[in-house]
């Protein structure tokens, strides 16, 4: 699974931090039992502040997504599928939310935006059904900003 920020994004790096970690447990991505790159190697590779990478983990510990464990890392909690699956469908909602409004404030009426996003899913499928074919598209994610994998500890 990758991780990427985008600094030019409206959305905090945290948040797109936060939100790929949880979706990468949601989607299986990420085991329960997975450790997670250290505070300093995850923030060094995304090139962003240490304290940003802590207040996921904290955020996610505080949810039940990740665990920690004293002297040995950070890991994927055993409850987290089944947690991540709640946080993942929020995601989803805002960000339809994001794409909804978008529309409106572009005057899209609301079936130009179900015709719009009836389209997106069907491209979305394909796209899975493709990937499933060559073996690819788990963990395929945004290639703007910076990126890491996140399963690897060095």
């Amino acid at each position: 699974m990758y991780i990427s920020v985008d600094p030019k994004s409206s959305l905090p790096l945290y948040v797109q931090v936060k939100d790929q970690l949880s979706l990468a447990v949601a989607t299986g991505a990420l085991q329960p039992g997975d450790q997670l790159p250290t505070v300093r190697d995850l923030a060094a590779r995304l090139r962003v502040n240490p304290n940003t990478i802590a207040r996921v983990y904290r955020e996610l510990q505080a949810e039940g997504l990740l665990s920690s464990r004293q002297g040995s890392g950070t890991f994927v909690s055993e409850e987290a599928v089944a947690l991540s699956l709640q946080e993942g469908r929020e995601i989803v909602l805002q960000r339809l939310r994001e794409a909804a409004a978008m529309g409106l404030s572009l005057r899209l009426d609301a079936r130009a935006l179900r015709q719009l996003f009836e389209e997106a899913l069907e491209q979305a499928a394909d796209r899975g059904a493709h990937a499933a074919a060559t073996g690819g598209g788990r963990g395929a994610g945004p290639t703007r900003g910076h990126e890491e994998r996140v399963s690897e500890v060095d």
